[in-house]
């Protein structure tokens, strides 16, 4: 069926379930699965929806809080799974198409408090685990309802996916990178060489751009480059301050930097992206 609401696209489809008590005591179960093209204005905002959720973000970029925490959620690096029981909210920065599924079950408790207290979703297979959600999706829109077992196969290894390598850091390298992780994203204002990343995680550059690539999936160039982005999207799409102001805010040295890095990005300036969303 076609879902409606604010920043939901007419080419958007959602798929409900009615699942038999007997299969909801036994198995991990879906209560619903969405294909959404979203508009920037798109977000859902709920005090409980009892269930988890677990979201693909495959274009565009969303975001979503995480224990008051604000996560961005990039295409190259773009799993959610949520606590719905909880209040709880998400939502489009810029136009993105995403994958979804609502789901519940004995099990879903434990095995989703798990995922969550790691606080990683990095898939150990992002491609099996991205692929899995999408076949879920065009299964149900082509032949109906997935029998019960093979629905709580498919949750349950996309699941997997996520307790295989969501691990917390356990060497010291792994512990640093997160570390550094976290410091980029709380000071995107500075100026943040390789050398002093390096020097923060008490390893050479060298050594230290090739754990950060291995470890996060890019380099600490692009990660850095991407939150900046996202961070000045956010103030071009909430906020009139000017694009200078912008480009200082977001650690750019000058506004001409700033705008050239936007453009290789997003493939236009600051201004005409504020104004295209505005419009």
């Amino acid at each position: 069926m076609r879902p409606y609401g604010p920043g939901i696209l007419p080419q958007s489809r959602i798929f409900l379930y009615d699942i038999p008590e007997q299969a909801k005591r036994m198995f991990l179960y879906q209560l619903c699965v969405g294909h959404y093209e979203c508009g920037a204005d798109y977000i859902v905002n709920r005090p409980s929806f009892d269930s988890y959720l677990l979201l693909y973000v495959r274009r565009g970029t969303a975001y979503y809080l995480d224990r008051n925490n604000r996560r961005t959620l990039l295409p190259r690096d773009a799993f959610a799974l949520i606590d719905c029981y909880r209040p709880h909210e998400y939502g489009a920065i810029e136009p993105c198409e995403m994958y979804w599924i609502h789901f519940d079950g004995p099990t879903a408790q434990a095995i989703c408090g798990a995922v969550i207290d790691r606080g990683s979703f990095i898939p150990k297979n992002p491609k099996r685990c991205r692929d899995t959600l999408m076949e879920f999706c065009e299964r149900t829109a082509g032949s109906g309802p997935l029998e019960p077992a093979v629905a709580n196969r498919m949750i349950v290894n996309m699941l997997t996916e996520f307790l295989v390598t969501g691990e917390r850091p356990t060497s010291a390298s792994n512990a640093a990178i997160e570390d550094v992780r976290s410091y980029i994203l709380d000071n995107l204002d500075k100026n943040l060489s390789i050398e002093l990343l390096a020097r923060r995680a008490n390893l050479s550059p060298y050594h230290f751009a090739r754990t950060f690539k291995r470890l996060v999936g890019v380099s600490p160039h692009d990660f850095l480059i991407d939150a900046r982005m996202n961070l000045a999207v956010f103030y071009l799409m909430s906020s009139n301050e000017p694009i200078k102001s912008i480009a200082y805010i977001c650690g750019f040295s000058s506004e001409c930097s700033f705008c050239t890095a936007f453009k290789n990005r997003l493939g236009t300036t600051p201004t005409k992206y504020r104004q295209s969303r505005r419009k």
